[in-house]
């Protein structure tokens, strides 16, 4: 009878690591990659740092941010995003670069900023945003 129970509980134990293994919906492969980024020291081509940069916050699903708050997010979770995306964006500046933007809680914002002092009307930017 023993020796029963242990073989039962063998076959349980056995199923639960296999199914915990299995793929799920949930998982998403992308989430393991890691992308690098330059940092943007201001003389690099900011179009470009600032797509990366874009990927980089797609990838950790925190492009949300960048637009108006959705109405199904609670405004304590909004905030937790907002710091942990200004946080991703900051860490791709060089540390000269980061000073301005250090207290920035929006990453709308802090996007728009940063656009609006390096995103120059340039022949080259225009025809970059073009294509």
């Amino acid at each position: 009878m023993a020796g029963e129970q242990v073989e039962i509980l063998k076959e349980k134990e056995k199923e639960s690591i296999s199914s915990s293994s299995a793929p799920t919906s949930n998982r998403h492969p992308i989430a393991t990659t890691r992308l690098e980024v330059d940092k943007f020291n201001g003389s690099n081509n900011f179009g470009m740092w600032q797509c990366e940069v874009m990927d980089v916050l797609y990838q950790q699903e925190m492009d949300m941010v960048l637009e108006d708050k959705p109405e199904d997010i609670d405004d304590k979770q909004w905030t937790r995003i907002n710091l942990h995306a200004c946080a991703t964006i900051r860490s791709f500046l060089d540390k000269e670069l980061k000073y301005p933007y250090m207290k920035e809680t929006s990453a709308k914002k802090l996007w728009r900023k940063l656009e609006e002092k390096y995103m120059t009307k340039s022949a080259e930017n225009r025809l970059f945003l073009k294509k």
